[in-house]
């Protein structure tokens, strides 16, 4: 394939990717990653794991975290293909709302995927934390909430 061709699949996959995670269906989301792939959150909490590995360590996070926050809308979605074409810079808004005390939940998203083979090999995902304490109800809600689907820092799987 030419570097065109890697490019367009990858900003393909990548669109696929963001619509799976919206839908929810987690079966075809899944299987965009390769099977090392790695998950990670530079910006993570101390206390909380920021690097996720392999598919089944990434599916379980991520399938958790959708049962505290609806997403309603995503807005300002854009694609930045970059010179290796197996690699974007997204970013994206999403207006939603926290489903316990309904909260609004408006953030924005920076993320970079890397491709190979037209899988993800790597994810890493940056967003602001202060929009997530305050759609909780406050720093010690917020980390309770994130326990429930995040291991400590250093847990093994």
């Amino acid at each position: 394939m030419s570097d065109v061709e890697i490019r367009e699949r990858t900003v393909n996959q990548t669109r696929a990717y963001l619509a799976l995670l919206q839908a929810q269906r987690w079966d075809e989301w899944i299987d965009l990653w390769a099977d090392d792939a790695v998950l990670e959150f530079p910006f993570a909490h101390d206390s909380r794991q920021n690097v996720y590995r392999g598919k089944r360590d990434i599916l379980e996070y991520m399938s958790a975290t959708t049962g505290s926050i609806v997403v309603d809308s995503v807005t300002d979605l854009r694609v930045h293909p970059l010179l290796d074409p197996e690699a974007v810079v997204v970013e994206l808004q999403i207006a939603g709302r926290q489903i316990v005390n309904g909260s609004p939940y408006n953030q924005r998203y920076v993320t970079i995927f890397q491709y190979k083979d037209g899988k993800i090999v790597n994810y890493r995902e940056y967003w602001n934390p202060l929009v997530s304490i305050e759609a909780f109800g406050g720093y010690e809600e917020w980390l309770t909430a994130s326990s429930s689907y995040s291991k400590p820092k250093n847990a093994t799987a």
